[in-house]
């Protein structure tokens, strides 16, 4: 027979693991440390979600995250100072819209990248890509419409052989070849 005393450490283990959360696990596919944290989905970049407001993206990425000083509330780029090289977040209307990688390093939840050949994002993202030509150069524009999600998107820009940037975000702003003006 176990005494109290015994029992005591155990208690005090099992309590302080369902109190701290302990028991919970994330929800599939949303990492909240380590290297799979801050990957982009058609909704999201980590902890920042499209269609957070400015200040609820900043709590949710802890801070340092504001409008320019002198955005325009129509469009702008997001301050933030924190953001991986080569990761700018769109605003519309104090709303965040989009985000845009355009420098190696980021990757989508899938692992699609920059650098990557277009063979390999079709693989990745099969039955969900759209393809079209590029405004401005010979590459293509690879559009990613999750089925369950008619609003948000992926977009990869491609040289007409691989990634050379891409974008998530919802409609109609993670369509705009031309960002902000």
């Amino acid at each position: 027979m176990m005494r109290c005393s015994n029992l005591l450490p155990v208690l005090v283990v099992a309590t302080l693991f369902t109190a701290c959360g302990g028991g919970d696990t994330p929800a599939a596919g949303v990492a909240t440390a380590g290297p799979d944290a801050w990957r982009v989905s058609p909704t999201s970049f980590g902890p920042l979600q499209i269609g957070q407001t400015v200040a609820e993206a900043a709590a949710a990425v802890g801070g340092g995250f504001a409008a320019a000083p002198d955005a325009a509330p129509a469009c702008s780029y997001a301050v933030w100072p924190e953001a991986p090289a080569g990761v700018q977040v769109m605003l519309v209307n104090d709303t965040v819209v989009r985000v845009d990688v355009t420098q190696a390093g980021v990757t989508t939840v899938e692992l699609g990248r920059i650098g990557d050949n277009e063979g390999r994002i079709q693989s990745l993202y099969a039955g969900k890509m759209l393809l079209a030509p590029h405004k401005y150069t010979s590459g293509k524009y690879m559009i990613v419409m999750p089925p369950e999600d008619s609003v948000h998107r992926i977009v990869f820009e491609t040289d007409g052989k691989v990634v050379t940037e891409f974008r998530a975000g919802r409609e109609p702003e993670v369509e705009w070849v031309e960002r902000c003006g």
